[in-house]
């Protein structure tokens, strides 16, 4: 796998990569938001911790999911203040006991999803939703099926036959940080259902 190389420093980074950093979680939050707010930036770094970023080890992910502590920890960030970041890191490793113990490129990320509703309101919502994707996202096996059936009209929300019914699957991918931030709208809808964040990386 490549490491990462500082690819020019731009606010809009598309190029991002991950590392693990070992020591104090609460050490290195603080750090990350001091480095940010250092350099004027916003937005760039993401901790793997604060979304369910999917990784090989299915313990791992429980650990995140139920919020036990550990002492290494996974950020994102983007590829163009890498070098800054490790320069800033590495004046203050001793004082602040952290190491960053691997990294690496990320090419892509993606996260599977499926909807269903029973209303038009609610389906025009979430056709609207995923529909609406920033530059960069695309959308895999994305077919909405919308099903009307008149015979259902005035039953209850849980019966077996509805008025109207909209269903649908897909996989959204794209550069890490989009893929995330997109992730972070679409759990706020109740009818949708998330899978995790899998991140790809550069051979």
């Amino acid at each position: 796998m490549k490491n990462c190389k500082e690819e020019g420093v731009s606010v809009m980074n598309r190029e991002y990569c991950e590392m693990e950093i070992e020591g104090s979680l609460d050490r290195i939050r603080g750090f990350v938001v001091g480095f940010l707010e250092g350099q004027g930036i916003q937005g760039e770094a993401i901790f793997g911790e604060d979304h369910r970023v999917g990784h090989e080890s299915r313990f791992g992910q429980m650990m995140r999911l139920i919020g036990v502590k550990g002492n290494r920890f996974h950020l994102i960030i983007g590829a163009g203040f890498l070098k800054l970041f490790k320069e800033a890191l590495e004046k203050r490793k001793e004082e602040l006991g952290l190491k960053i113990t691997w990294e690496r490129k990320i090419s892509q990320a993606s996260f599977g999803f499926r909807y269903r509703a029973y209303t038009r309101e609610l389906g025009e919502e979430l056709m609207a939703l995923f529909g609406d994707l920033a530059e960069g996202l695309q959308v895999r096996d994305y077919v909405p099926r919308e099903t009307f059936s008149p015979e259902g009209k005035g039953m209850e929300a849980y019966a077996p036959l509805h008025e109207y019914e909209i269903k649908a699957t897909g996989t959204i991918y794209g550069p890490a940080k989009e893929v995330i931030d997109f992730y972070g709208r679409a759990e706020h809808h109740d009818m949708v259902e998330l899978g995790d964040i899998k991140l790809e990386y550069a051979d």
